[in-house]
């Protein structure tokens, strides 16, 4: 971690911030509509493509999931200021979805919930994932490498397990190079 990143975790621990750490099925209607909130609001500030926006729905769903956890970042005020998807998976913690409050970008508590993250990764005796951005070298990507150790090829694949539930899911979607389909 870089040294500005920890005098700003530091001075967000001494002005009050606290972190939670839920795990996923334990979360409650109001902190999953908060992680909506504010995860939403990040997408709006990037101009992301509208298929990052997410139902409520799908939230619940994944927050079913075993070995998942939202980290919480609550400012002195109360108000939800950050908060991330975290799941263990095939022996990482991915850091999977966050956002910020777009009145809490200048306090920066996103390096509290990813130093957060790392602490709970070691914890699980897991290393953590998190991931690139959208592109090679964005803002997202420069972010990340500020918590990195070392950074690694991932590689992906676009398998479909169950054929079926894929096509019936995808049936109303355009044909073309966007995978999963359903998502398009």
């Amino acid at each position: 971690k870089r040294n500005p990143d920890r005098r700003q975790v530091r001075r967000n621990e001494e002005a009050g911030y606290r972190l939670a750490l839920v795990p996923g099925a334990e979360t409650t209607a109001a902190q999953r509509a908060g992680f909506r909130d504010v995860y939403e609001q990040t997408m709006r500030r990037t101009g992301a493509a509208p298929h990052y926006f997410f139902g409520p729905a799908y939230f619940d769903r994944v927050l079913e999931a075993d070995r998942i956890w939202l980290l919480l970042a609550t400012a002195p005020g109360g108000e939800l200021a950050a908060a991330s998807i975290a799941a263990a998976s095939d022996g990482y913690l991915h850091y999977y979805l966050s956002g910020t409050a777009d009145s809490r970008l200048r306090e920066a508590p996103m390096k509290s919930v990813v130093t957060r993250l790392a602490e709970h990764a070691a914890e699980l005796d897991l290393p953590l994932n998190l991931g690139g951005g959208i592109r090679p070298g964005d803002a997202l990507e420069e972010f990340k490498r500020g918590f990195a150790n070392r950074t690694e090829t991932w590689l992906t694949s676009e398998l479909i397990c169950d054929e079926e539930k894929y096509e019936r899911l995808s049936a109303s979607k355009p044909t073309g190079p966007f995978f999963p389909r359903y998502r398009a």
